[in-house]
């Protein structure tokens, strides 16, 4: 069995995020998804996790897993990517199962995989399909419901 690992924060989750974890899927057999999340953050990772096991109910072979973070444990940003993946690398080897490939559409996940001992995919279309930043997503939801799935709209419709 081919165990892949996505990492992410989902603030909030997207379909730049969600083509990733098609991705992901066509190319293990189960996907672990790390929702990192820190008490500095504007959504909940519960919230976050729950938009996960909505999005992919019917789909037995991902596997979101919410991980409670503190910054000074775990840097998040402002350390090198290579230093920082290092760390949670580290941490994620003695709290997941082992893990055979990680994807990333970021730098990181090259150094991840060398430090977690797997193989690293950079799959760099979730930037081309959602080229503006989740924090303007968040500042105007209204207008890029498009961009994202149902558990998502439906949170920021409740805000409304």
């Amino acid at each position: 069995m081919k165990r892949g690992l996505i990492i992410g924060k989902f603030l909030p989750l997207h379909i730049g995020h969600m083509t990733l974890i098609s991705y992901a899927l066509e190319h293990c057999d189960e996907l672990v998804i790390v929702i990192g999340a820190s008490d500095d953050e504007p959504i909940a990772g519960d919230v976050r996790l729950d938009w996960l096991k909505k999005t992919y109910a019917g789909n037995d072979k991902v596997k979101p897993v919410l991980l409670s973070y503190d910054e000074a444990m775990l840097p998040g940003t402002g350390d090198s990517i290579e230093n920082m993946s290092r760390l949670w690398a580290s941490y994620l080897k003695k709290n997941l199962p082992h893990i055979d490939v990680i994807f990333a559409s970021e730098a990181y996940g090259a150094y991840m995989g060398r430090f977690l001992d797997c193989e690293s995919v950079i799959y760099e279309e979730p930037c081309k399909v959602v080229p503006v930043q989740a924090s303007r997503i968040r500042e105007e939801p209204n207008l890029y419901l498009h961009l994202l799935p149902d558990a998502v709209k439906q949170y920021y419709k409740d805000r409304a």
